[in-house]
């Protein structure tokens, strides 16, 4: 079952947690059962069953060894609330945690919440949170924690280099895709035999097209390898973020940065300044150049969704 915490799920677990807490329940039946006779006229009319599997599925109840239902701290915690608001607002938190949607770390950053890359179906099902859904979203987004974060940024960045590196391929060239052998190159795709040769790959979506994470080593092969080295920016479409597979579709544009303008963009150092491991650059948009490249269109990938990663 898909967690997303719609009106009817939050409701169902809030319920679910709160018959496992006063009483021993011996087994998804029996625990169900309770649930069914404790609540009120919703619950008659609500799936419960289909929930109370999914939170044993996903970690958060299990049944002991003597049968009975055990909770997890998250539902623990939610099942101890006297406000029932407050509940069902936490239980939309522990679920969206617990089973994180595909969108969840790209909607969600340190500016807050982007809806444009949350799917209208998803938000019309979020919609019974109101004013708190943002709120909601940031917590959850909090609780899956970096790693997951870090996994999806690398995700992104290995699906832009396999878009250029395609992209190349169909226009007849032959590129060695470097940064699958290692991260320290300074470049992502090498294109031996040609004037413009190392090209250092950076994905991004449309709130984050105006600027990009460039590494010291980046900056420093940028300076050393001159004219022949240069930024190709992938820019994906929202779609892209829940789409699986991806396709070309998903791209809404691929544009570059010449070495120069790099070079222009960060300041000397200095004795008193230094930056050593990565900075953030905004250049203006009439910096970037359309690339000649076009996305293969036959280019096909998996999507981001956490499941599909490796490890995820």
């Amino acid at each position: 079952m898909n967690l997303l915490p719609r009106h009817g799920v939050a409701y169902a677990v809030v319920l679910l947690a709160h018959v496992a807490r006063i009483s021993p329940r011996k087994g998804v039946d029996e625990w169900v059962a309770a649930a069914r006779q404790h609540g009120s006229y919703l619950a008659a009319a609500t799936d419960l069953r289909t929930p109370a599997r999914a939170l044993v599925t996903a970690g958060l109840a299990s049944v002991g060894e003597e049968g009975s239902i055990r909770l997890a701290p998250p539902l623990e915690a939610l099942a101890a609330s006297n406000d029932s608001r407050r509940a069902m607002r936490h239980a939309a938190v522990t679920l969206l945690a617990a089973q994180p949607p595909a969108w969840l770390l790209v909607a969600v950053g340190s500016e807050g919440v982007e809806r444009a890359y949350i799917p209208q179906p998803d938000l019309d099902a979020l919609s019974w949170l109101g004013e708190a859904l943002d709120e909601v979203l940031a917590e959850a987004r909090r609780l899956v924690g970096a790693r997951e974060a870090t996994d999806l940024a690398k995700e992104i960045g290995d699906a832009a280099e396999e878009i250029v590196v395609a992209a190349l391929r169909a226009a007849g060239k032959e590129p060695v895709h470097v940064a699958r052998i290692s991260d320290a190159y300074g470049y992502d795709v090498e294109l031996p035999e040609e004037p413009v040769r190392f090209l250092e790959v950076k994905a991004v979506g449309p709130r984050t097209a105006d600027r990009f994470h460039l590494s010291r080593n980046e900056f420093d092969t940028c300076v050393r390898r001159g004219d022949a080295w240069r930024i190709v920016q992938v820019v994906f479409d929202a779609s892209a973020f829940v789409a699986d597979p991806i396709t070309a579709a998903d791209v809404r544009e691929i544009r570059e940065l010449p070495a120069a303008a790099v070079r222009d963009l960060v300041p000397e150092d200095t004795p008193r300044f230094k930056w050593e491991t990565s900075a953030i650059l905004t250049p203006s948009a009439s910096l970037w150049r359309p690339s000649a490249l076009t996305p293969d269109p036959g280019f096909l990938r998996r999507g981001f969704d956490p499941r599909n990663i490796p490890g995820g």
